[in-house]
């Protein structure tokens, strides 16, 4: 989690449209009877729980409320607090109907924290053994109040019988039975649809996770401390067994000696899979349809399959040894394109993004027409002024971050820091959410917000008695205002000493920000106000009740405001 602000005049903070999950888990259980098997008549007592089991699902771990589970058709089972861990495994068992729940391979749980300003984030944590088990119920029964239920994501082994299926289908000698397996994933043969509806299974997770959001530390950072840095220091915030989201796997990309895929040949993950057809096919200026998309299987063919080009491939993952293998390939095409295009369909944002990152990296300023000139020199393709536009915009989220990302870690940011610095003054101000004309009970949305570090406000002790406060107009995807207070030291050397972000430079904007200053950093008197004329600040001003005013402080006008 990170904010980043390059500068004064550029930095880009979400306001109304940023939403914060609140601690709030209402039961929701009349309508869901129906997903209920096997116990819908059961009461939930003091001596037994409901459980919400996921299954054959996705565990979404960068939400607004920290980790969450999804899955079609959640299991609704009652149990009593006395069953033991290989009997909780049995029911689970009993009641997923489905021949692939013969035997649990792992089971977690998802458990809230308390972080900064009373919100809360869910963290998960793994089920092994009874102690692990009494662990579950005893966080459930601290968080009754906030929790109707727990919640659980299982995994199923998968048997013996079922990885043979796809061995069968490989070693298949009959082509036409092959080919009537499958249907086309989507009528314009874009892979996109089918990739974004992948849901891996637990054991992958991690794979699955680190190629999607590998981290490469931006220039700025290469210079730090990294040894240092990455000492746990706040391991309250932070959930062990949750590790496997910190697995970092590299999707390394075979060596093609003669620019064609051969049968056996080996990918680390899917993602690699994917990025290496997606290559070769824009290199030689064809174009393939996805017939099959799944976690383990990846399956597609010429869009000329059939009138002239039999080109196909078809890849499938090894789960003893943790890569994805070629089964079968149909190479090279045989077709050639009709029409001449200075644009390709398979050159989509990803693509663009992931080899204009290092660009981006270095000079975060890079402009449209630079982005055009490095993917035609590198895909022989000048794409849209658009396309590239967006494709900047994509590099700039994996590298800094999303908005969104950025502002939902701000209450753990803020915590971190006051957990490392007690001393440092952080004061929250939100406002219902509403959509429509309807109260959103379960959000709130960030109003305002004031910080100061404590080396500040000590160094603040020993400046001049003058303080000077302006603020810069946020012009980004979420507008509003990020207003700073600043003193001279003895060296005529700038001091920061406060910030604040707020809606707008208003009256009650100002207020909220000068009552803060004057409480939590400027608390002599005889000090020199400077701002500009604006009628919000002199306002406030008016509205301090003598905090702002002689002869405690003395409000001056900058000069060049005149």
């Amino acid at each position: 989690m990170k904010l980043n602000f390059i500068d004064m005049d550029t930095a880009c903070v979400s306001f109304q449209n940023m939403r914060v999950r609140v601690v709030v888990t209402e039961t929701k259980l009349a309508d869901k009877r129906n997903r209920t098997l096997g116990v819908a008549d059961e009461v939930v007592t003091s001596d037994r729980v409901l459980l919400k089991v996921y299954y054959f699902g996705q565990i979404l771990l960068q939400t607004s409320e920290g980790a969450r589970f999804v899955c079609e058709n959640p299991l609704d089972v009652v149990i009593p607090f006395t069953i033991s861990f290989e009997e909780l495994k049995g029911v689970i068992c009993e009641n997923v109907q489905s021949e692939r729940a013969r035997r649990v391979a792992c089971i977690l749980y998802r458990y809230p924290i308390q972080v900064f300003g009373g919100f809360v984030q869910f963290q998960t944590k793994y089920v092994t053994d009874e102690a692990s088990m009494q662990e579950m119920f005893s966080k459930y029964i601290e968080n009754r109040s906030q929790l109707a239920f727990i919640e659980l994501y299982v995994e199923f082994e998968q048997s013996e019988a079922d990885r043979n299926i796809l061995r069968e289908d490989y070693n298949s000698d009959s082509e036409e039975e092959f080919e009537n397996n499958y249907e086309v994933v989507g009528p314009d043969g874009d892979e996109d649809q089918g990739d974004g509806a992948v849901t891996p299974d637990m054991s992958d997770v991690a794979n699955a996770l680190a190629n999607e959001m590998s981290f490469q530390e931006p220039s700025f950072m290469r210079v730090l401390d990294l040894k240092a840095m990455h000492v746990p220091e706040f391991p309250d915030y932070t959930s062990a067994d949750t590790m496997f989201c910190m697995a970092v796997v590299v999707a390394e990309i075979p060596f093609i000696a003669d620019g064609e895929f051969a049968v056996g040949m080996e990918f680390s993950s899917r993602e690699g899979v994917i990025k290496s057809i997606k290559e070769y096919t824009i290199r030689r200026s064809v174009d393939y349809r996805v017939y099959e998309s799944e976690p383990l299987t990846f399956y597609a063919k010429c869009t000329q399959y059939g009138s002239g080009c039999d080109w196909l491939i078809w890849v499938s993952i090894i789960s003893r040894k943790y890569c994805w293998v070629i089964r079968r390939y149909n190479g090279s095409h045989t077709c050639t394109r009709a029409t001449i295009s200075q644009d390709h369909s398979k050159l989509d944002l990803n693509t663009i993004a992931e080899a204009i990152k290092p660009l981006v990296e270095a000079d975060p300023a890079l402009n449209v027409k630079s982005v055009i000139a490095e993917v035609q020199s590198k895909f022989n393709y000048t794409v849209s002024y658009r396309k590239a536009w967006l494709a900047k915009q994509k590099a700039v989220e994996k590298i800094f971050g999303g908005w969104e990302a950025s502002y939902e870690a701000l209450p753990i940011w803020f915590e971190a820091m006051c957990h490392k610095e007690p001393s440092a003054v952080v004061h929250f101000e939100t406002m219902p959410a509403y959509q429509g004309d309807d109260l959103v009970i379960d959000i709130r949305v960030l109003h305002r917000v004031f910080w100061s570090y404590y080396p500040y406000i000590r160094a603040f002790r020993h400046c001049k008695p003058v303080v000077q406060v302006d603020g810069t107009h946020l012009y980004g995807k979420y507008k509003g205002c990020l207003l700073v207070a600043v003193s001279q030291d003895g060296n005529n050397n700038i001091v920061p000493i406060a910030f604040v972000i707020v809606e707008g430079e208003t009256s009650d904007a100002w207020y909220f920000f000068l009552s803060n200053l004057r409480q939590h950093v400027v608390t002599r008197d005889g000090v020199g106000l400077i701002s500009d004329r604006h009628e919000s600040i002199n306002a406030a001003v008016e509205r301090s009740n003598g905090a702002w005013s002689p002869p405690r402080t003395f409000h001056m006008f900058c000069i060049r405001h005149m």
